[in-house]
């Protein structure tokens, strides 16, 4: 998993993390990244529709307490990832119908989207481990991720 610490920033991780519903969760999350700089404010609103529209297509919250909301647009020349913490659980429409507790969302490049489909699995993956999701939902910090990330390395 130390494929997502690569992409991750420490600035990109929301600690606490509160919303009232997909879209609000999905919105938050966008205006932490362009607050941090890592997406520019003139897309926003096209970030969020991105988004929305594919979660409408099928949720990202893949059960066991896990989103990944993701999108591929033309605006960004990378992969941008963002991740949140929320310890109480929000409301994201998930396969299972659990609450998700951590969310990693992905902006990804229109072009290289089939790049990032390796990344989407080995996220999915790790985060399948009870024992993983347990270490990311107490963490406080990012040392405490990167902790929860390499002990599995």
């Amino acid at each position: 998993m130390n494929q997502l610490l690569e992409i991750l920033d420490p600035k990109n991780i929301i600690f606490d993390f509160k919303a009232s519903t997909k879209e609000d969760a999905i919105r938050k999350m966008i205006s932490h990244m362009i607050a941090t700089q890592t997406l520019d404010a003139v897309h926003e609103e096209e970030t969020v529709s991105s988004l929305m529209n594919r979660e409408k297509s099928m949720s990202t919250g893949i059960g066991s307490g896990v989103a990944i909301p993701h999108c591929s647009v033309h605006y960004v020349n990378e992969l941008k990832c963002a991740m949140a913490i929320s310890p109480n659980g929000i409301d994201f429409d998930a396969l299972d119908h659990g609450l998700v507790q951590i969310f990693i969302m992905l902006i990804v490049p229109k072009n290289k989207f089939q790049d990032h489909i390796k990344t989407l699995a080995l996220i999915a993956k790790t985060l399948n481990i009870p024992e993983e999701r347990e270490k990311l939902i107490k963490a406080k910090n990012f040392e405490e991720i990167q902790k929860a990330f390499l002990s599995k390395s």
